[in-house]
């Protein structure tokens, strides 16, 4: 969700930059490098909250990892009171979401 609204607000200020340009009573020459300098502001913006969701997003799966992990050692130290099939079983659902995170 705070993607989405970060996405918004960038959007919103470049279009409002742009409107604003475009309708300012200014010659051609200096509109078009307010122009300009409006896109590279908004290249700068998108930029910086690309690589803020790009930090959010490994912080999630290093917490989704260390999570897993202590689930494991979990069904594997009280697995013994587990019945064997049933031990198996979350044995096997643990692999595969092992398996998801090493692919994200």
């Amino acid at each position: 969700m705070k993607a989405e609204s970060l996405l918004g607000f960038i959007a919103g200020a470049v279009a409002g930059a742009l409107a604003g340009i475009l309708f300012a009573p200014d010659k051609g020459e200096v509109t078009r490098k307010k122009i300009m300098d409006a896109a590279a502001e908004g290249y700068e913006e998108v930029c910086e909250g690309a690589e803020e969701l790009a930090h959010q997003a490994k912080v999630r799966y290093r917490y989704a990892r260390i999570e897993a992990n202590a689930l494991r050692k979990t069904l594997e130290e009280k697995g013994a009171e587990l019945s064997e099939e049933i031990r198996a079983a979350l044995l096997e659902k643990m692999e595969k979401l092992e398996e998801a995170l090493d692919k994200a």
